[in-house]
């Protein structure tokens, strides 16, 4: 009993923090919503959007903007967060599009973005606790940096793979079919299917 309890818990959090992260994302998609009604009045704001997301569209992010902010050693790892950070926003917003507040009934969306937010998180933890090991020439700090890049590749291609699994047809698909199995368990409170033994 005490398991599901934990791991009823772990799920929630998760939920938590997804919901959280992308609240921020639709208050500004209404915002935005709201300048397109009226373009004239709001010209800066929609120019700004677009030329915003006129460069996300041929690939030109707001580039390493964590890059002064690290030890230069930890350069290389900092533009993999960033280049995690923007992906993430990118794909936050198409989500909220294509669901709106229906999103809080996705799971296994939010399970995806949760996955990557505490990921890009732990990304900035490390950096930063890294950058001050280096600064201060601390006699751990060469193991630090050598633990850090590898963290930061491995979670990089993570945060990767869990967005780009929101994109994927197929794994959508499968989502889906997911949840209809998880209504049918829920509806019949136990195993649709019977015992493989006929006990």
């Amino acid at each position: 009993r005490i398991f599901r309890i934990f791991e009823g818990t772990n799920d929630i959090l998760r939920l938590f923090v997804a919901l959280t992260g992308i609240q921020y994302a639709g208050g500004h998609l209404r915002e935005l919503q709201k300048a397109i009604s009226n373009p004239v009045a709001n010209f800066g704001v929609v120019l700004g959007e677009v030329a915003k997301r006129g460069k996300g569209a041929i690939g030109i992010g707001p580039g390493n903007v964590l890059g002064d902010q690290v030890h230069p050693n930890l350069s290389e790892s900092a533009a993999l967060t960033c280049k995690a950070v923007d992906a993430f926003g990118q794909s936050v917003e198409k989500v909220l599009i294509k669901h709106g507040k229906g999103i809080i009934n996705e799971q296994f969306i939010l399970n995806r973005l949760a996955n990557a937010t505490i990921d890009i998180y732990a990304n900035t933890c490390v950096l930063s606790r890294c950058s001050k090991s280096l600064s201060e020439g601390l006699e751990s700090a060469h193991q630090e940096e050598i633990m850090t890049k590898v963290w930061c590749r491995q979670s990089y291609a993570r945060i990767m793979d869990n967005l780009n699994e929101l994109k994927n047809p197929e794994v959508l698909e499968n989502y889906k079919t997911m949840a209809k199995i998880s209504e049918a368990v829920c509806s019949k409170n136990a195993p649709v299917q019977g015992n493989p033994l006929g006990l």
